[in-house]
């Protein structure tokens, strides 16, 4: 990219409009505390005491020409650039202190405050210093006028917010982490029963929006408390959790699956018939009593009995009455002698009628 070149004109301009300034800061000034003229005059000049209000000031300020070159830049800008005095910027662009990428990023914003007039307010700018470590910069850019008004380039200050971005971030990974506490079971990290519900809700009433169905299967471990009167709680959290897992490898990704209590799971499948919803029940059963899980108390054969229930297209039904039903079948498939499924058919005024998966 072609810079243009360092301008001589502009910086007798800033130096100008500096000097400017500072004497409209100095009359305030006297105007305020009401200093004599006889001890004013004592206060040194005033462009050495506007530099040394920006030289004392931590942000980084700087002033560039319309071309990017550097006219003017606290030890606070130098810092940022890695080099040991502010004297070592002026004249230079952002080309040589930064990546060809960040320095163009730089370069185009500051062409469109000079070719619009308009400001660049509180934008966060990301760079790495030498060192490597990356800092964060929330930096306001203004147009800079010669005393006819046109526009000769631009003024910066940037407030380091690397501290404030780290703070930020872990106060986002704690509300995360909160997030993630509240809404899922705490032994097996599945979704807790309030989460669950939600989503079942949510799935029942856009069914009904969309003219969808939705599947609902009710697992329950079978004989789990001969397993915790046989080998002890810590067992029996052992088996919840490999429970758990299996449940969730074998569910689709789109699927919902959640602790609804004790040894009871709750998966919600969006989008499912009745012939599909059987045959994931079937294979969650399956997963479930492939093979003996390993306890720190010895192997334990686990199996499940499972509900199933689809709630039809169109059909208003509430979360409280599926739960009811596929319940129903739950116990059904319990009472046929249990490590199988039942499937809930809704009929005339609520009866069901259940028949074997």
């Amino acid at each position: 990219m072609e810079i243009p070149v360092y301008s001589h004109w502009a910086a007798v301009s800033v130096l100008m409009l500096l000097s400017a300034a500072a004497g409209a800061l100095l009359y305030r000034f006297r105007a305020k505390s009401r200093i004599p003229e006889r001890d004013a005059e004592s206060i040194p000049g005033v462009l050495t005491m506007l530099r040394a209000v920006v030289t004392s000031l931590p942000d980084p300020i700087f002033v560039k020409d319309s071309g990017g070159h550097f006219l003017v830049a606290n030890q606070a800008a130098a810092d940022a650039m890695g080099v040991a005095t502010s004297a070592e910027v002026l004249g230079k662009t952002d080309f040589d202190f930064y990546t060809e990428e960040l320095a163009s990023g730089y370069f185009e914003d500051e062409r469109k405050i000079v070719l619009s007039g308009q400001p660049l307010a509180s934008k966060e700018e990301y760079f790495t210093e030498p060192s490597g470590q990356t800092r964060c910069l929330l930096t306001t850019k203004v147009p800079l006028r010669a005393a006819s008004g046109r526009i000769i380039g631009i003024i910066g200050i940037g407030r380091n917010i690397t501290a404030l971005k780290s703070v930020e971030a872990e106060l986002e990974r704690a509300r995360d982490a909160l997030g993630l506490k509240a809404a899922h079971d705490h032994l097996t990290t599945l979704l807790n029963r309030c989460a669950i519900l939600e989503i079942l809700e949510r799935e029942l009433a856009r069914s009904v929006r969309e003219n969808g169905r939705t599947a609902v299967l009710l697992a329950d471990l079978d004989h789990f408390k001969s397993i915790n009167d046989t080998y002890g709680h810590p067992a029996g959290d052992e088996v919840l959790l490999e429970v758990a897992r299996r449940l969730a490898k074998t569910v689709r990704s789109y699927d919902s699956l959640g602790r609804i209590g004790g040894e009871e799971f709750l998966v919600v499948l969006p989008g499912c018939a009745e012939p599909d919803a059987v045959a994931r029940a079937d294979q969650l059963r399956e997963a479930v009593a492939a093979s003996p899980i390993s306890t720190a108390h010895g192997s334990i054969s686990v199996t499940v009995s499972i509900g199933v229930i689809v709630a039809q297209e169109g059909a208003v039904v509430s979360s409280k009455d599926v739960l009811r039903e596929v319940d129903i079948a739950l116990y059904a498939a319990k009472a046929a002698g249990r490590n199988r499924c039942r499937l809930a058919k809704p009929g005339v005024a609520g009866n069901l009628h259940q028949s074997e998966c």
